[in-house]
């Protein structure tokens, strides 16, 4: 009897193994298909995705070369304020030298011509005054 207990094991074991070895087939034609289905869904997307990653790769490089240009615009603007910037100090200097600075010593000038006018009438009424009494007199 022992005999039939190792042929009994054996044929269960086979039994397991054939039961196994169909799921696991099925299993397999299963995933073929699924990978077959994901392979022509693969087929059908990825050229459009290449589409989109050309035009991405084109948007990028037009980006890069309007930012590029916008740079070089603004460093030229910014060079263009220094160079205004410089002009007006100049010309500021230039109407405080040429202009203001005279004006102001034409007016210091003037101003001490005005107090001397005015001390010397000062001084001529006093004469006047003399002059009228003793006139009077």
């Amino acid at each position: 009897m022992p005999w039939e207990i190792g042929v009994l094991a054996a044929g269960a074991s086979l039994l397991v193994l054939a039961a196994v070895a169909a799921v696991t087939a099925a299993e397999i034609r299963r995933t073929g298909r699924r990978a077959a289905e994901l392979g022509a869904v693969l087929d059908r997307h990825v050229p459009a995705i290449r589409q989109n990653l050309d035009e991405i790769s084109r948007s990028a490089d037009a980006l890069h070369a309007s930012l590029r240009a916008l740079g070089e615009r603004a460093s030229e603007t910014g060079r263009g304020v220094e160079r205004i910037i410089l002009e007006t100090r100049k010309l500021e200097r230039d109407l405080r030298e040429g202009v203001v600075e005279p004006l102001q010593r034409i007016a210091a000038g003037v101003s001490a011509l005005l107090a001397v006018g005015a001390a010397l009438r000062d001084l001529r009424h006093p004469v006047r005054r003399i002059r009228r009494r003793q006139g009077k007199a």
